[in-house]
């Protein structure tokens, strides 16, 4: 772990952050378990693609806290059952930006290069996604690693307005988003590394 100033001022920040992810994962069950099982997923696919150890220890980051702009989500869009209005899920697309601003504040030694990947983990090749619409390359690597990571134990994943979906079943609906959401190479390493009996999602 990459480190300025005294041990004690690191703990205590990382002890800040932890407490911070723990808050989301009481506001909205079952968070802290996605984000452990996603960011062991980027860590491996991040290593197939050849990210050296600085830029893993960002991903990790990334991944494990990608979801912490969701304690600012008002409760009636982030519990609601079923699927969000059009309004609401402007609302909810608030998350990355918010997440961005939460871990720029932590004065995390990484935490520009973090933050960039939070900000950007709901970006799509074709310019669809959000917040800011980039396209293609313009994507941090790493974004476009955490967005595979992050659908897929999402799609496999049960929540208590969705139903879980199997191992083929995520890889298929992913198949169908390569080009589009999905980076095409970073879903065929993600596809060898599926392969992997050692792949853990869940």
């Amino acid at each position: 772990m990459l480190r300025n100033g005294s041990d004690l001022d690191f703990d205590a920040l990382s002890c800040s952050l932890e407490s911070m992810a723990a808050a989301i994962d009481v506001r909205d069950a079952g968070t802290h378990r996605h984000c452990d099982r996603t960011r062991r997923i980027a860590h491996a696919l991040g290593q197939r693609l050849g990210l050296d150890a600085r830029e893993l220890e960002q991903l990790d980051l990334a991944a494990h806290f990608h979801d912490i702009g969701k304690i600012g989500i008002p409760d009636r869009v982030l519990h609601y059952p079923g699927r969000l209005s059009e309004e609401d899920r402007e609302v909810m697309r608030a998350h990355p930006e918010l997440g961005e601003r939460i871990f720029l504040a932590s004065r995390h030694p990484e935490a520009a290069a973090v933050a960039r990947i939070i900000r950007h983990h709901h970006e799509a090749m074709d310019g669809s996604g959000y917040p800011d619409g980039l396209q293609g390359d313009a994507i941090p690597l790493a974004a476009r690693i955490l967005r595979v990571a992050d659908s897929y134990d999402a799609i496999v994943s049960r929540r208590s307005y969705k139903d879980s979906f199997g191992h083929e079943e995520a890889m298929r609906l992913l198949r169908e988003e390569v080009g589009g959401k999905i980076d095409p190479e970073v879903f065929r390493h993600f596809e060898d590394l599926a392969r992997d009996p050692g792949l853990d999602a869940g």
